[in-house]
């Protein structure tokens, strides 16, 4: 049910920012020209440039992301690794201790 919900108020949210874009496209239609410090870009209109400094932004964000997720990735890669050591060296212990206990009880 509530992944249902979840579903729905993404797309409600989905289309109103898709409504949005579409509504300051339409109001905006003036061409403009960015004038970098290197280089100068064509005119193009408005939201074309927000449009891809939004998407250029998303970019950004993702391989940001990404990185950090990777980065999490490994460390858990990592302590799983200690953890199952750990724990072997553990139960190697645990059995160790019994077969002593057990020999010294036979005595």
């Amino acid at each position: 049910m509530l992944k249902w919900f979840s579903r729905v108020i993404f797309a409600l949210v989905l289309i109103f920012f898709l409504l949005v874009g579409i509504f300051f496209a339409v109001r905006n239609p003036q061409p403009v020209s960015l004038d970098l410090v290197f280089w100068q870009a064509p005119e193009f209109s408005v939201s074309l440039y927000l449009l891809l400094a939004f998407a250029l932004g998303a970019f950004v964000a993702i391989i940001a992301s990404s990185i950090v997720l990777l980065r999490a990735e490994n460390h858990v890669r990592v302590l799983s690794r200690r953890c199952t050591n750990a724990q072997k060296e553990l139960d190697s212990l645990r059995k160790a201790t019994l077969t002593k206990d057990l020999d010294i009880s036979r005595e």
